[in-house]
């Protein structure tokens, strides 16, 4: 499947699982966007979502190419979409999750700071597979529980 389309189908099919969960939310269109879905609670409160399709066993990211801090404007949550013929999966991480997540990633049990991490990883592009995040696997409720709580 094309990239692009791949990343917008991802995108249509984490909306609809906020719809589906009750959850108002929004594609945000364009290439300038700071956010692929906004989801508003009851009182306005926002929640920006990142969103990485995948059709394999790997998710690519740029994290720390990126983020190179944790003071950077950031999503306050990434979903991160296996696309499949047979059955789609959803890994549902904060900001401060898929940093630690993209770290074990990049740098299997070596305890590092965020700021050590992206100097170390300046060069090429971040990555998480699957098995990185299989602990957030459909944890919406980490979304609802931001916006509404």
């Amino acid at each position: 499947m094309d990239k692009y389309l791949l990343n917008l189908a991802g995108e249509y099919r984490v909306c609809s699982e906020l719809l589906k969960r009750g959850l108002f939310a929004t594609v945000t269109y364009g290439n300038k966007k700071a956010a692929d879905i906004y989801v508003i609670g009851e009182k306005r409160k926002t929640a920006a979502i990142e969103v990485k399709a995948s059709n394999s066993a790997r998710f690519v990211t740029g994290f720390y190419q990126k983020y190179k801090s944790d003071e950077i404007e950031h999503p306050d949550f990434w979903v991160l979409c296996s696309l499949s013929d047979s059955a789609d999966r959803f890994f549902v991480l904060s900001h401060a999750e898929m940093e630690r997540a993209q770290c074990e990633s990049n740098f299997k049990g070596q305890d590092m700071n965020w700021g050590e991490a992206a100097r170390r990883c300046a060069k090429g592009v971040d990555n998480v597979l699957i098995d990185h995040v299989t602990q957030h696997e459909n944890r919406w409720e980490k979304i609802a529980g931001f916006i509404n709580g």
